[in-house]
């Protein structure tokens, strides 16, 4: 486990997510030593030599400056199947979800790199049965561990927002919905964030939900915390030769959901999820193997480029770009996603396979604009023509609508048009040194979620 949480520091990640109680691998839900999580399968007897495992591995996180997003449970725990249809016995019920939730609340009260989500790939309404009453008690159980507090999950108190919480949802459903905010409202006083699984499906267009709950009142931040895995099979129940998620699919979904406004993102790996260690036709790599994928790294670009400019301050600003009132219904692959400081002191586009794209200077600030072609595969910047370059390919002193191609394009041809006020002197995006030239870089990782990973 140091070695995969290393591996993820080293990578930019800042949070993980683990999952305490997870049958989906091990219906035993053992540790790596053969310890059994429950003792006769009891969530009121857990067995505390199986928890102490889970102790170090969050203790590893924190020591690495981790945070961790911790499921108390997994949803097949609660609904009694998987997504093969195979049942179980539902062994978290709503006898005894704020028990289990008290105990673990109280068990990881001293932790301050833990942030909470309820859900565990389920729809709170699962095949007609409505466990929200269940996960309200769970919700009120941590409260009462973790603040010792006895909060109501329905009565706004301050003290909610001590305990960040959110609910993992599934992907299923026609037309899939996806967002916590499909299935929880307004009074659900617990949830401090939305969280989205977009999924695996790779006809999804996640951008759309999360400009829908970027808009929603009250405000409240989003992220997607399950999109397409790296190599996971694109098509469920499977179908062979299986096909998977490149490189490509992971990046889009990432640069979509974060221009569009969303506070974080997650990496996902088919082999890492559930720690493969041998491989099969549906498994490419082990877990070791999986850890140095291209799309892995690829956050790592992103997330330099999150720091080469003052991130925070990033709101969606699709109405630069010409391209929305060609876009109908089906436009994917050709999506382009704007946003922009709130300053306008900066604008990034991202150009799902490159091309051609008029966008309106008028928006943002300056007298003089800086021009990059920033490439999300390799990070580096680019002329119009496909020279590596240390410097701005145009400095753009009239403020109208100016036409730019990117230096390829194609399927897999991916790139983000950097924007820049001239004036502030913004160093190369994904630069490693300073954000600014001039100034001292802006300190952001207290007040946003970076790319994530479970």
């Amino acid at each position: 486990m140091k070695e995969y949480l290393a591996n993820r520091k080293e990578k930019g990640f800042s949070v993980i997510q683990i999952v305490a109680l997870d049958p989906e691998a091990d219906l035993e839900m053992r540790s790596p030593c053969g310890e059994k999580a429950l003792i006769d399968d009891n969530p009121l007897t857990p067995n505390i030599r199986y928890f102490e495992y889970l102790d170090q591995v969050i203790q590893m996180a924190e020591e690495l400056e981790l945070y961790v997003l911790l499921l108390p449970v997994w949803g097949q725990l609660v609904v009694g199947d998987n997504w093969f249809g195979k049942k179980f016995d539902k062994i978290i019920t709503v006898d005894n979800a704020y028990a289990y939730a008290l105990w673990l609340g109280e068990r990881y009260r001293a932790q301050s790199n833990l942030i909470w989500a309820l859900g565990g790939d389920r729809h709170p309404v699962h095949d007609g049965v409505d466990y929200r009453n269940l996960w309200r008690k769970m919700a009120e159980g941590l409260a009462k561990g973790v603040l010792g507090k006895d909060l109501k999950w329905n009565q706004p108190d301050k003290a909610w927002s001590d305990l960040l919480i959110t609910y993992h949802t599934s992907c299923f459903g026609n037309p899939p919905l996806y967002s916590t905010t499909d299935y929880w409202t307004d009074e659900d006083a617990w949830i401090s964030f939305n969280m989205l699984q977009s999924g695996h499906n790779p006809s999804i267009r996640s951008y759309e939900q999360v400009e829908k709950d970027y808009k929603k009142a009250p405000v409240k931040p989003v992220l997607d915390g399950e999109p397409n895995y790296e190599e996971m099979p694109s098509a469920f129940p499977f179908t062979y030769p299986i096909q998977t998620h490149g490189e490509w699919n992971v990046r889009r979904r990432a640069y979509w959901s974060l221009f569009a406004g969303s506070c974080g993102h997650t990496y996902g790996h088919h082999s890492i999820w559930r720690f493969a260690r041998k491989k099969d036709e549906r498994t490419l790599y082990t877990w070791q193997e999986a850890m140095d994928r291209p799309g892995a790294w690829q956050m790592k670009v992103l997330r330099d480029l999150m720091d080469s400019r003052p991130f925070h301050r990033v709101q969606p600003c699709q109405e630069m770009l010409t391209h929305p009132e060609n876009c109908a219904d089906g436009c994917l692959e050709d999506h382009r996603q704007a946003c922009m400081d709130s300053e306008g002191s900066f604008a990034w586009i991202y150009f799902t396979s490159g091309g051609t794209e008029k966008i309106d200077l008028t928006h943002m600030k300056g007298s003089t604009i800086h021009a990059w072609w920033f490439n999300p595969r390799d990070g580096q910047c680019y002329d119009s023509d496909g020279s590596l370059l240390t410097r701005p390919f145009a400095s753009i002193s009239e403020k109208t609508i100016v036409t730019f191609t990117t230096p390829t394009a194609g399927k897999e041809n991916d790139w983000v048009l950097v924007l820049d006020d001239a004036e502030v002197g913004y160093a190369a995006p994904g630069s490693n040194t300073s954000n600014l030239q001039s100034e001292k870089k802006e300190e952001a990782e207290d007040e946003v979620f970076f790319p994530t990973v479970e």
